[in-house]
C-alpha cells in the first residue's frame, strides 16, 4: 500500500528549486509516495496486514506471529511489531512479535524466519510486513538519494504449504567490507541525544553509490548463479536503482535460453527499501506476470553489504 502523498518528479523539481526534468533524469523515478504525519510505520503496517488477511480469507486471530521489517523501528521500545499487534487487536496468547532490520532485504529475512518457525512447529501462520518512511531520513541536497526513495508498506501471510507451492531455496551472503557504503551513523546507542555526532547529518542516510556498485559487481554475479540452478520464470528484485536493475538484466541475459521476466516498478514507486520486493510481488501477481505453478526468484542486495535470495513456487 502507498501513503497518501503522491510526489512526482516535477513536484521534487519545484520543491528543490531544480531545472525541470532534473529529478527524473537523476534516477528515472517519475512517482513515489511520502508518508504524512499520521501515517506511521505501525499504522501503515496494520492496514497492509488487514488487506493481506482479507485476501487470504483469514482473521487477525489466526496469526501466530508478526514479523516487522524496516530500516528503522517506529521507536526504540517496544518493537514496531508490538505496536502493530495493538493496532490489530490481535490475540495475546501464543503470539510472537519482533522486528527485523536487514535494510532492503528485510522482507526476505522475514520470509526466512517465518518459514523456519513454521517448519519447526513454532507457528502455523505468520504475518510478515515491511514498512518504510524513508522520506524522513533523506538529505535533500543529495540528488542521488532524495530523488530515488519512496515510502510504503506491504504484507504477506505465510503458512504451511498445501500443495506444490512453497519456498524451494534460500541463500545469504555478507560482504562486510562494504559496511560504510550505505549508512545512517546516528540514532542508535553510539550517537544520540546524550552523545550527539559532530555532524547532525549523521542522523540522515548517506550512500557511496559508485563504491557500492563496484562491490556488488564483484560479488553479486556468483551469488546469483547459486540461485539460478533452479528454473526461474519471474525475477522480483529489490528496486535498488535503474543502474542496479540494468546490471541484473545483463547477468540474466548471459545465461542460455530465454531470460525470465524481471519485475521493474522503480519508475512508479521509487526505491522503497524493504517494501520494494513485496510490492513487486504483489504487482507481478496482480498483472498476471506471475501465475500459479510458476517459480519466482526474490532477490536483494542490502546495506552491509548483504545478498539474500528466495526461490519460491507460487
Amino acid at each position: 500500500m502507498f501513503p497518501a502523498q503522491r510526489v512526482t518528479a516535477e513536484d521534487l523539481d519545484n520543491r528543490l528549486g531544480l531545472v525541470a526534468g532534473t529529478a527524473f533524469a537523476r534516477n528515472g523515478v517519475q512517482v513515489r509516495y511520502f508518508a504524512g504525519e499520521s501515517e506511521t510505520a505501525s499504522a501503515m503496517s496494520a492496514r497492509a496486514i488487514e488487506r493481506a488477511l482479507q485476501t487470504a480469507r483469514l482473521t487477525v486471530h489466526d496469526i501466530d506471529a508478526i514479523l516487522f521489517a524496516g530500516v528503522m523501528s517506529e521507536q526504540p521500545m517496544p518493537s514496531t511489531a508490538v505496536l502493530i499487534h495493538r493496532r490489530l487487536r490481535a490475540r495475546a496468547d501464543g503470539v510472537t512479535c519482533l522486528d527485523i532490520n536487514a535494510s532492503c532485504a528485510g522482507f526476505l529475512k522475514g520470509l526466512e524466519f517465518a518459514a523456519a518457525g513454521i517448519t519447526a512447529g513454532l507457528w502455523k501462520r505468520v504475518a510478515i510486513v515491511a514498512a518504510e518512511v524513508a522520506s524522513k531520513g533523506l538529505r535533500w541536497e543529495d540528488l542521488d538519494t532524495c530523488t530515488l526513495f519512496g515510502d510504503g508498506a506491504a504484507a504477506a501471510i505465510l503458512g504451511p504449504a498445501e500443495g506444490p507451492e512453497g519456498i524451494l531455496d534460500i541463500r545469504n551472503a555478507t560482504f562486510s567490507e562494504g559496511a560504510e557504503l550505505s549508512i545512517m551513523r546516528a540514532g542508535g546507542s553510539r550517537f544520540n541525544m546524550r552523545t550527539p555526532p559532530a555532524d547532525p547529518n549523521d542522523y540522515l542516510f548517506a550512500m557511496n553509490g559508485r563504491s557500492l556498485l563496484r562491490l556488488i559487481q564483484t560479488h553479486f554475479p556468483p551469488f546469483l548463479d547459486t540461485l539460478l540452478t533452479h528454473p526461474i520464470d519471474v525475477v522480483i528484485p529489490h528496486q535498488a536503482s535503474a543502474v542496479g536493475l540494468g546490471f541484473l538484466r545483463k547477468q540474466l541475459a548471459k545465461r542460455p535460453g530465454n531470460p525470465p521476466v524481471v519485475i521493474d516498478i522503480l519508475c512508479q514507486t521509487g526505491n522503497q527499501v524493504s517494501v520494494s520486493i513485496p510490492t513487486g510481488l504483489h504487482h507481478a501477481i496482480r498483472t498476471g506476470q506471475l501465475r500459479r505453478g510458476q517459480t519466482a526468484l526474490l532477490v536483494s542486495t542490502a546495506a552491509g553489504v548483504t545478498c539474500t535470495g528466495v526461490v519460491l513456487r507460487y
